[in-house]
């Protein structure tokens, strides 16, 4: 009975805020049918002390959880904002040739780890938190590094030439992995390295294969919908977004010189696969901001509480244990 009422109470709402219609054509309506709902829920309300306070109080008790959670998440989200930003913002190409940090995060050059590195990439799109923590604390980043990002789709099962999409991002042998999964597949295995590695050195020789039979003018309609090629942006471009750069024809790489390219891609990847796989995975912990008023620290402690007990453990994760990187880091709700 309280769903009935409740919905022709949404209704209403929803003629005078949405349709714009008269309250005067809303209100008769609204109490004529409020009334025969109220007649079925005072009758039902004679139950209440008979053992039907119990569902009420169940029911309260998981609606005020799910207010809970999403006002939580809301701030979460709100305090990661400041970490959505484009790879170039953190690091840049020096004169010299060599990565290095931007001034806003010390400008030190970066050490270079002989090492393919495996980012667990939470939202896919900007860069990962973990890599700019990873970056800027460590000063050094591994020799190959992938974005890895697990794109859920309300499916049983995505075909494999539609599961998986890799791009090329301004930082140099930097790759992301957008994997798209249904709900009965099963993406993290023991091989999960192995996995990897075989997208980025596919994507790697069908780009080249793609350059050299349509030159750099004409992307390949393959590899369009894959972010094939990302140049470093101009100032203020996201380098997220996958282009290809209009050269004239005095511009045009020769196959010969595409061919080597693609080698010395192909074995700079397999040199550092062959030396060692990192799994690098964030682990975020959050805090009250210092100043906070009662209750608003009262719903985010108990936030926090249900946060900490409900997210997935690291030792879940089937991957070898003894190649998992967790970067813990602390931001302020």
């Amino acid at each position: 009975m309280f769903v009935t009422f409740f919905d022709t109470c949404m209704v209403s709402i929803a003629a005078l805020v949405v349709w714009r219609l008269s309250p005067f054509l809303v209100f008769f309506p609204w109490l004529a049918i409020a009334c025969l709902d109220g007649l079925y829920l005072s009758s039902a309300l004679t139950k209440v002390p008979d053992g039907a306070w119990f569902t009420l109080t169940v029911s309260g008790l998981l609606a005020c959880v799910f207010i809970l959670w999403r006002f939580g998440k809301e701030e979460q989200w709100q305090a990661e904002a400041s970490d959505h930003f484009p790879t170039t913002h953190l690091v840049k190409k020096a004169e010299n040739g060599q990565v290095q940090l931007t001034d806003r995060y010390g400008g030190y050059s970066l050490s270079i780890i002989n090492a393919f590195g495996i980012f667990f990439d939470k939202a896919g799109e900007t860069t990962p938190a973990v890599f700019s923590q990873f970056l800027s604390k460590l000063v050094a980043a591994p020799e190959v590094m992938v974005f890895f990002h697990l794109r859920p789709l309300e499916i049983p099962t995505v075909s494999p030439e539609d599961r998986y999409t890799v791009s090329q991002l301004a930082l140099p042998n930097c790759y992301r992995l957008v994997v798209r999964h249904g709900y009965m597949d099963e993406v993290i295995t023991p091989d999960l390295a192995s996995l990897v590695y075989e997208q980025v050195r596919h994507f790697i020789i069908r780009r080249g294969a793609a350059r050299k039979s349509l030159g750099p003018l004409s992307p390949h309609p393959s590899l369009a919908r894959e972010n094939s090629l990302i140049l470093p942006p101009q100032a203020g471009e996201n380098d997220n977004i996958a282009t290809e750069s209009s050269s004239s024809p005095s511009d045009k790489e020769k196959p010969g010189s595409i061919d080597e390219t693609i080698a010395a891609q192909l074995a700079r990847l397999q040199q550092a696969y062959d030396r060692q796989v990192l799994y690098i995975i964030g682990k975020q912990q959050m805090k009250i901001k210092p100043g906070t008023g009662v209750w608003r620290n009262v719903l985010l402690s108990a936030f926090l509480w249900l946060r900490d007990n409900t997210r997935a453990k690291i030792a879940n994760l089937r991957v070898s244990a003894d190649r998992i990187i967790e970067v813990g880091f602390i931001k302020e709700v």
